[in-house]
């Protein structure tokens, strides 16, 4: 046992003897039996020749394909989804402020007037406004009749006791009626149903 320990010493010994005066030598060879391999790597190794059999699957990333490639990797535009729910109603915004006064709009033309036909009489029958009335009688106590210069089958007939300058007083009811195509008939009644001259306006509508 002690002679085998002896004589493994002594050949380390010596190897390391060796390596310790050849170093420089033995690393030049190293050098160039590895560059040996390398050149021959790279002739067995030409540009672009890598195949199916030198890639391990799943290996490769897009940006190791060619523009060929990944071009034809792209398939059809797939058909379009469904639209998406509707999102939800947003928050009303602040008022804004009023906005300045525009300018006054042109005067539009005068209207017509309401009614064209027209009388004020006094207690005995005299006209003191007339507009359309052709002539004006004091038919007996109470009873007046009012002819007018157009046809007022289809107008209606409005009469109230009364004349600008005033004096009239009590309770009178005034009742119309027509006669023929353009005469209206008033007669006036007192609170005891008796007639009476008394001062009316009449305006006739159409």
């Amino acid at each position: 046992m002690k002679n085998h320990s002896t004589q493994r010493a002594t050949m380390l010994g010596k190897t390391a003897s060796y390596i310790n005066r050849h170093h420089l030598a033995l690393f030049a060879l190293f050098f160039a039996l590895g560059g040996t391999s390398f050149a021959a790597g790279n002739a067995l190794l030409p540009g672009n020749s890598v195949g199916t059999k030198q890639v391990i699957n799943g290996s490769l990333q897009t940006n190791d394909l060619s523009k060929t490639a990944r071009s034809a990797l792209k398939g059809n535009t797939g058909l379009r989804g469904p639209a998406g729910p509707a999102g939800a109603q947003g928050a009303q915004g602040a008022q804004g402020a009023t906005g300045a006064t525009g300018a006054q709009g042109v005067q539009g033309v005068p209207g017509q007037s309401a009614t064209k036909l027209f009388v004020a009489l006094d207690a005995d029958g005299t006209l003191t406004k007339n507009s359309g009335a052709t002539l004006a009688t004091k038919a007996g106590t109470g009873v007046y009749r009012i002819s007018f210069n157009t046809d007022i089958t289809n107008c209606v007939y409005l009469g109230s006791a009364g004349q600008d300058a005033g004096g009239v007083s009590g309770d009178y009811n005034l009742f119309t009626s027509r006669t023929n195509t353009s005469t209206v008939n008033v007669a006036i009644f007192d609170e005891t149903n008796t007639l009476v001259d008394q001062p009316f306006y009449l305006a006739v509508f159409c």
